[in-house]
């Protein structure tokens, strides 16, 4: 089987050409990447330009397909986009991603409805969601906002150009707009209420392996005679669950990209309790939820520190590996460093987002690579954090299963399991989103069903490395979280 990858990512749009052999072999035949250049035209904006993509996308598929026909498309792509649209499906904002700051100005109008909505919804109260996004275009906007007809997520955004249905799917949808309801899987009417608009601006709700039909004029565009199904996969980080997971519960995942997760797949949608609504939870597939959280601060505080200390371009690959190479024979010498990595602002609620990057514990001894080591542990802390909530309401694993670009370096996959103090598996067959994007192909085309895909899901994995905790760096780290949470409690909350 031949499946073509499309990925929409925050910094970059992937697209690669996957074989999928009858021994469950893997091989990724060619893949390409271009940068998003993000469109700034004011202070704390980040957007992304759909029209770009748009050629973005065109561009790559032409490139890494190069004449052959592949048996389907699979698509993944970022969490928290909003694109406003006409009537006529033109264009009428940039999509505001994650990374974009301005709806932090309309918070308070959701604030005395958090509780209600992070029952509802699994998404706490903050800025990146769809619903703050809402009100914040509504306030700029004005009168101009009538014109709007439809509120494009970035999965109904791909979709509609590639097949031309204004859908999405339920894991994009729960995890962008804090407007699905968990339980029922249906826009909620309280949400709704919240942000002014009625469900017909909301693309259609599916699962993840809905099929449409690249649309004819894209078709012959890129070169296909043939129809080719448009598998309507998975949020990004979904789709690397279910590549490490088959959708099995009971297992963690982590993500280590230029933001990360730490999830579980959960049989049922469990919210945290406490008022400090540490966790998200979306829904994933099947019925099933995905319990556990993301940070925004990961990959991206990672790039800024190195390019700090070592004066190197992070677009520059190689040298910025050579870099963390270095860090896999380095051991941090002065361990009374604590980083508390805030970048920007983060996906916590109980964060303010006022303070940011902070680095305690500098001494004469200090060198840079004990600075970024401590900058690589406080990313790994803020994921900590969130398990801590998790296992709090019975969320608990024995596993972790790694991916994401910082997981291929060895004393990174040695620091998470330290810190999580659990068991951690890395698997070297390819990108799991690739993966999870292969098995969403076989089920939508009826190749296997759920059951097949665990068994695939095993046999891949079965060879994958696993990192073993050390006891008494277990201990170690334990208590520098401790003093990492109170640092927390007393300089962010």
């Amino acid at each position: 089987m031949l499946i073509t990858s499309i990925d929409l990512g925050t910094t970059n749009v992937k697209v690669a050409l996957i074989k999928f052999y009858e021994d469950s072999r893997v091989e990724v035949i060619k893949s390409l990447s271009q940068r998003v250049n993000p469109v700034q035209p004011e202070v704390n904006s980040y957007e992304h330009d759909p029209r770009d993509i748009e050629k973005h996308i065109k561009t790559l598929v032409k490139g890494c397909v190069g004449g052959v026909h592949p048996d389907a498309i699979v698509l993944t792509s970022y969490l928290f986009g909003l694109l406003l649209v006409d009537e006529e499906m033109n264009y009428l904002s940039n999509i505001i991603t994650w990374m974009d700051e301005r709806p932090y100005e309309v918070l308070n109008e959701v604030l005395p409805y958090s509780k209600e909505l992070y029952f509802r919804t699994g998404c706490p109260p903050l800025h990146i969601y769809g619903l703050p996004k809402i009100i914040w275009f509504k306030r700029r906007l004005g009168s101009e906002f009538r014109r709007v007809k439809y509120l494009m997520d970035s999965k109904a955004f791909l979709m509609n150009f590639l097949t031309g249905e204004y859908v999405t799917d339920l894991s994009t949808a729960s995890g962008t707009y804090q407007l699905l309801n968990l339980r029922t899987l249906k826009w909620d009417d309280l949400g709704l209420t919240i942000a002014g608009v009625d469900e017909g601006s909301l693309p259609g709700l599916h699962e993840g392996y809905y099929v449409g039909t690249l649309r004819r004029g894209l078709k012959e565009e890129l070169g296909f005679n043939d129809d080719i199904p448009v598998v309507l996969g998975l949020f990004d980080g979904a789709s690397m669950i279910y590549g490490a997971t088959g959708g099995l519960s009971g297992l963690g995942v982590v993500n280590l990209g230029s933001s990360a997760m730490i999830r579980a797949v959960t049989s049922e949608a469990t919210v945290d309790p406490s008022p400090l609504m540490t966790f998200q939870t979306y829904y994933f597939i099947d019925k099933t939820w995905l319990g556990g959280g993301a940070i925004n601060n990961a990959g991206v505080v990672v790039e800024y520190i190195i390019k700090l200390l070592y004066d190197i371009d992070p677009q520059d690959p190689i040298k910025y590996s050579k870099v963390l190479e270095s860090l896999n024979n380095t051991v941090k010498r002065t361990r009374t460093l604590i980083s508390i990595p805030l970048l920007h602002p983060e996906r916590l609620p109980f964060i303010k987002p006022t303070r940011r990057l902070s680095i305690l514990g500098l001494d004469s001894s200090s060198r840079r690579e004990d600075v970024a080591i401590s900058v690589i542990e406080g990313v790994l802390m803020l994921l900590a954090l969130i398990y801590s909530s998790m296992e709090d309401v019975g969320v608990s694993v024995d596993e972790v299963r790694v991916g994401g670009k910082l997981s291929e370096y060895y004393f990174i996959r040695k620091l998470l399991a330290n810190i999580l103090g659990r068991k951690v598996m890395y698997t070297t067959v390819g990108d799991l989103s690739h993966i999870g994007n292969i098995f969403l192909a076989l089920r939508a085309l009826k190749h296997v069903n759920q059951k097949g895909i665990y068994e695939l899901c095993e046999s891949i994995t079965s060879g994958a490395e696993r990192v073993y905790p050390t006891e008494n760096e277990v201990m170690y780290y334990k208590s520098l979280l401790r003093e990492f949470k109170d640092l927390i409690n007393k300089l962010y909350m």
